[in-house]
């Protein structure tokens, strides 16, 4: 059995000595704090967000994508789902080739406006992806925006999209997908293009509202040297916030995603970071994991990731599998199956964005193998634990009283503390302890 530090993590809370100017809590473990300033979208707009833009609250840093820009029937029952489940927003798309078919006139699918307003509905906020290539001006070959009449071509687009989908609540979007990828940048990436058409799409938005948030870059994985160059080629004044993917499966998030984090922010210093897509898919192949490691490793990221004030939000990609064969990995990183049936993430999601949804971080300490992530103060505060390889049995010191002890995926028992320790059995399955009601 290990004895944890007497610094009593739950009596009195850890005292949070900061960074010197940065103005956030301290963190123990390789992650570093570094302070943001939101890029201003302006003060007002000739179309105005319907809402006026709002200090979001933490509750909304939980998200998932979904493919209702696919045509996916069921709307209504999958963003029933995702509202039962606490995601307070989704990221998906209305594409480019969809909405123009003939150049010059924009007609959105009734399916486009049907998803949007059944989420606005549930209090479901979307993240926009401004997307792909147009053959109307591409030809049949997929390529990338690449010359100033394609471009231009493709702000109009972005400015039809704000107009049309603001007044159904939408405020945040991001330009393409993965751009650094020769899958969705035909024929290979380029990215002092794509900050060309970042500045291209970034007007053609605020053109249509100047309040509405304007996401970057979205690439896959961390690329460093893609960013950079996007920077340098002028991007960094076409975006409100940068976007990236820093898949790491089959890896547990431990291994890499504080470490992503901070290169990321050492690469864009002065801009919000959103992770738009991070999962792990169900299978047996190489990069897959099993579901009782996918809800494991969905809660210790998402709580790691909020350790960072400049993460503005997290994105689980995807809510439901993308197909029925067991086999194919790209079928299978939802939260739910095909035929909506929940995995264990699902409940783990739920849980935890309804016990830590609410909580700002305020310490995370690393004790070898352990994890100990501290939420709130006062009689709203939380303490989620877990450790890398076997069980061990700690002692956490804490109040005398009662306390609750929640599993990852709900259930949950009250232990009396009578010695101001409480032992406790921790393991690769994240646990909560919460003052008892």
């Amino acid at each position: 059995m290990s004895t944890i530090s007497r610094r009593a993590f739950i009596e009195r809370g850890l005292k949070l000595t900061g960074l010197a100017g940065f103005g956030g809590p301290r963190l123990w473990g390789p992650a570093r704090i570094q302070s943001i300033q939101k890029v201003s979208g302006g003060n007002s707009a000739p179309h105005p967000s319907p809402d006026p833009p709002r200090e979001l609250g933490s509750d909304r840093f939980f998200g998932a994508q979904t493919h209702f820009g696919q045509f996916r029937p069921g709307a209504e029952d999958v963003l029933d789902l995702i509202k039962g489940a606490g995601i307070g927003w989704i990221r998906d798309e209305v594409y480019w080739s969809e909405i123009e078919k003939e150049k010059g006139v924009f007609k959105f699918p009734p399916a486009y406006d049907h998803y949007l307003k059944a989420a606005r509905a549930r209090g479901i906020q979307v993240l926009l992806i401004l997307d792909f290539s147009n053959p109307l001006y591409s030809g049949a070959d997929k390529r990338a925006p690449a010359t100033p009449a394609e471009r231009q071509a493709f702000a109009r687009y972005c400015r039809e999209v704000v107009q049309r989908c603001g007044p159904l609540g939408v405020r945040h979007y991001e330009v393409w997908n993965e751009p650094n990828a020769s899958t969705f940048w035909m024929p290979q990436p380029n990215p002092e293009d794509y900050a060309k058409l970042l500045e291209t799409a970034y007007g053609g938005c605020k053109e249509a509202d100047l309040n509405a948030t304007i996401l970057g870059c979205s690439t896959s994985g961390v690329d460093l040297d893609f960013i950079g160059r996007v920077m340098r080629a002028g991007g960094s004044r076409f975006l409100d916030g940068v976007s990236f993917h820093p898949y790491c499966q089959p890896l547990p998030p431990e291994r890499r995603l504080l470490t992503d984090i901070s290169r990321m922010r050492k690469a864009a210093p002065d801009k919000p970071l959103w992770i738009t897509e991070f999962g792990y898919p169900t299978y047996a192949g190489p990069a897959g994991v099993d579901e009782e490691a996918q809800a494991n490793y969905l809660v210790r990221a998402f709580l790691l990731a909020r350790t960072f004030p400049a993460v503005e939000r997290f994105c689980w990609y995807d809510f439901q599998n993308d197909g029925e064969d067991p086999a194919e990995g790209e079928f299978n990183f939802g939260l739910v199956r095909m035929d909506k049936t929940p995995k264990p993430a699902y409940r783990a999601y739920k849980t935890m964005a309804s016990l830590a949804g609410d909580l700002a971080p305020a310490e995370l300490r690393i004790e070898g193998a352990t994890y100990f992530l501290r939420f709130g103060e006062g009689e709203g505060r939380l303490l989620a634990v877990w450790r890398l390889g076997g069980a061990e049995s700690v002692e956490i010191p804490c109040s005398k009283g009662t306390w609750k002890i929640v599993e990852r995926d709900g259930e949950s028992r009250t232990v009396v503390v009578k010695e101001s320790v409480l032992e406790i059995e921790i393991s690769e399955k994240p646990r909560y302890i919460v003052p008892a009601a």
